[in-house]
């Protein structure tokens, strides 16, 4: 081979090997706010009307605390709408919150409370509803629409891998720096998710226990919630979802034909009640006075 060859073969060489290791590098994770939209995307695209029991686990041989919960939702409407009813153990209302998308990851929240519901000031999100291990926040996954996500790195959720995704929570979420989220790009589904507190010290935990198959859709059939430190648990089990276009109602207590999957093991014996089918709630709007001021000197 003469000099000139010699030359010309080092130069492409050089030039091929950016290439090949190009190539070769593993590719990076994926950007975070597409997962979350992923997930979003994932989400029933018909209106759903869905009831379930929420169940606050006692300790000391105290009665279990038990809530009926309604969700209406509306993913694909213009604006998207949310809203989430919480009743007694008599089927009255107990509280209402509704959420409308006016703009991409805006939400606006209305409160409601009380028989007949009636317009309330909008209590902390974050808080955990009182008697219970879960927030509005969680039962309204507002977090999917926080910005800021960035994805952290990659582990198992059992067995399933998962993307890691932590959020930095707004101002408007005081009392909680942010929350990390485990997705699975295969189903698009969060799987676990854990919320921070202004110390950066976990403060509840969110796990998904099993999922069902509608219509080509994954839907969250049981979430447990668990209190940290202190960990007491709250269960949120979905009894119904109606199809609002057809008006149908699809069972998720394991009948069908669509299966369940379960993220884990659920270890909280069988309901056996029959569900309580209730009418949507109409919520009133009141005017709210402001908080008495004292008098200035």
């Amino acid at each position: 081979m003469n000099r000139a060859c010699a030359m010309c073969l080092a130069v492409l060489l050089l030039l091929a090997a950016p290439i090949m290791a190009q190539q070769r590098a593993p590719s990076g994770p994926p950007e975070a706010r597409q997962l979350l939209n992923d997930v979003i995307l994932a989400l029933p695209d018909i209106p759903l009307r869905v009831t379930g029991d929420l169940t606050a686990r006692a300790r000391g041989g105290a009665p279990d605390m038990r809530k009926g919960v309604e969700m209406l939702l509306d993913w694909q409407a213009d604006p998207p709408t949310a809203r989430y009813t919480l009743r007694d153990a008599f089927g009255g209302t107990h509280s209402h919150l509704a959420i409308t998308w006016e703009q991409p990851r805006t939400p606006v929240y209305r409160y409601f409370e009380g028989y007949p519901l009636r317009a309330a000031p909008l209590p902390d999100l974050v808080d955990a509803i009182p008697g219970t291990d879960i927030s509005w926040m969680d039962l309204s996954l507002s977090f999917l629409w926080w910005p800021g996500a960035q994805t952290v790195g990659r582990e198992d959720v059992r067995g399933q891998s998962c993307w890691v995704v932590d959020i930095p929570a707004p101002d408007s979420f005081s009392g909680c720096a942010g929350v990390r989220l485990w997705i699975s790009p295969r189903i698009n589904i969060m799987l676990k998710a854990e919320a921070y507190d202004a110390n950066n010290q976990p403060m509840r935990r969110l796990d998904v226990k099993s999922f069902k198959r509608i219509n080509n859709r994954w839907v969250i059939k049981d979430i447990e919630l668990t209190s940290l430190p202190a960990r007491t648990r709250t269960v949120l089990r979905v009894r119904n979802v109606e199809d609002r276009t057809r008006k149908s109602f699809i069972r998720m207590d394991g009948s069908g034909s669509e299966p369940d999957m379960e993220a884990g093991v659920d270890d909280a014996p069988p309901d056996t009640t029959e569900d309580d089918s209730y009418e949507p709630v109409v919520p009133t709007d009141v005017e709210i006075d402001p908080p008495d001021t004292p008098d200035s000197p």
